[in-house]
């Protein structure tokens, strides 16, 4: 019995050290289609320190510059980050995490779901799910950050980081415009494992923060972030067909813009 159940025991250990070794191997594998720079970023931290997790999906018809910024304020708060870069802990939101880096996805929703919201303004989608990544991938190359990168689907990174960086702790935050936060009422949504920052947009900023307080949302868990400047998409089509080279200009991105100047949808 007592050989029986040494070899047991040591059959136990062999598999736990086999199971360690291939959660080595899935954890490297992983690791590897993630961004280099952000690896870089990631693997450079101290054991134990905190990763917000910033999410963003979109039709994103075209990428526009106010998307990008949202990535920007967003990094800026959870450091606590004033504008000059310097770090002000008294714009901290009481019972946040003392966060050591922020990293962003960004996913693009299905022509089938962007199609139909075109079609019930009476207008045809003028791209096309991969160009719309493509300019997502143009947008962030101009922006030169190693630490924001896109997803297949929305937040299925932020666990994937878990894997792979297993000394640090990630915290995920889904992000989103005032505009659409008030049109789906997603402060109800939050809670401790389902978090929201919101980027302000001129006119529905007052009503989310007032709806959110007045339901007694915690602020850790649904944060109202910066007014974004005042662009979207729909005005970015708008300039394209107008071919306006100074408003486009402010709202895309140099490479974005370009490439949708020369799209067959806003050719004259």
């Amino acid at each position: 019995k007592r050989c029986k159940r040494i070899v047991t025991m040591s059959d136990h250990k062999i598999k736990k050290q086999q199971c360690h070794s291939t959660s080595k191997t899935t954890a490297s594998i992983l690791q590897s289609n993630l961004p280099q720079g952000m690896c870089g970023i990631l693997n450079a931290l101290e054991d134990g320190s905190t990763v917000a997790v910033v999410t963003l999906l979109g039709s994103l018809c075209p990428i526009t510059k106010a998307h990008t910024q949202a990535f920007i304020e967003a990094r800026r708060f959870f450091l606590a980050k004033d504008l000059d870069n310097t770090t002000n802990n008294d714009n901290r939101t009481t019972g946040l995490e003392n966060f050591q880096e922020v990293v962003g996805f960004i996913s693009v929703n299905p022509d089938r779901y962007v199609s139909a919201k075109f079609e019930r303004i009476g207008e045809i989608l003028p791209l096309k799910f991969e160009e719309r990544v493509e300019l997502v991938q143009l947008a962030i190359a101009d922006m030169g950050h190693p630490w924001i990168s896109m997803e297949d689907f929305k937040a299925e990174t932020w666990r994937i980081l878990q894997s792979c960086f297993p000394h640090l702790s990630f915290v995920h935050y889904y992000m989103n415009g005032a505009d659409d936060v008030v049109k789906k009422q997603k402060w109800r949504k939050a809670s401790k494992t389902n978090r929201f920052i919101t980027m302000g947009r001129k006119g529905d900023t007052e009503k989310v923060a007032q709806a959110a307080a007045g339901e007694g949302v915690n602020p850790a868990y649904f944060i109202m972030g910066s007014d974004l400047p005042d662009i979207s998409s729909t005005a970015a089509r708008d300039a394209l067909f107008r071919r306006d080279y100074s408003a486009l200009a402010e709202m895309l991105h140099p490479t974005v813009m370009e490439r949708c100047l020369d799209h067959q949808s806003w050719q004259r």
